[in-house]
């Protein structure tokens, strides 16, 4: 191997983001997009995870989307919360591994309780202005425990990071 291809293989390598605790753990079976018919929507804005439990952050990301556009389970769980947080429709499902996954604003009929499966509509992105006003945006969270994760983990996706030239 010539030195130019083993620096190659060495910046490839160190290009993507080390797991870290906001990070979810490699899964064998990836959620499905919530909006957007199957196909990954825009991302309008990016996890930036809190560096304290309570700090500024952004809790998950935010994916273009319509108003009324339906919202669908990101994986197989059962509602945990349904309700209204600072004025927008929210819904919480909890899915077999712990990981709690957060929608809003959505409004919905479905129950505390209710089994719902991967894919199945939950609601429709509600009117109520959200992270993207005036534009139309779904909040999507992932959360294990208190932790906050970044959602785009559980579709696959992986955070590039640049690092600088020496």
């Amino acid at each position: 191997m010539t030195p130019t291809s083993l620096l190659a293989l060495l910046v490839a390598g160190s290009v993507l983001a080390p797991p870290s605790a906001t990070t979810p753990p490699a899964a064998s079976v990836r959620w499905a997009w919530p909006v957007g018919d199957g196909a990954r929507p825009p991302l309008v804005a990016p996890f930036d995870a809190p560096e304290e439990q309570w700090g500024p952050g952004h809790r998950g990301i935010d994916l273009g989307t319509a108003r009324g556009e339906p919202v669908r389970a990101v994986d197989a769980g059962e509602v945990t919360h349904r309700g209204r947080i600072a004025g927008r429709g929210t819904v919480t499902v909890t899915h077999a591994n712990g990981v709690r996954s957060t929608y809003e604003p959505v409004d919905s009929a479905v129950r505390v309780g209710d089994r719902v499966r991967r894919g199945e509509t939950i609601g429709r992105v509600g009117d109520e202005p959200g992270h993207c006003a005036p534009a139309a945006c779904l909040h999507l969270g992932a959360k294990r425990g208190p932790t906050y994760l970044d959602p785009l983990g559980f579709f696959g996706v992986r955070r590039v990071v640049l690092l600088p030239v020496p």
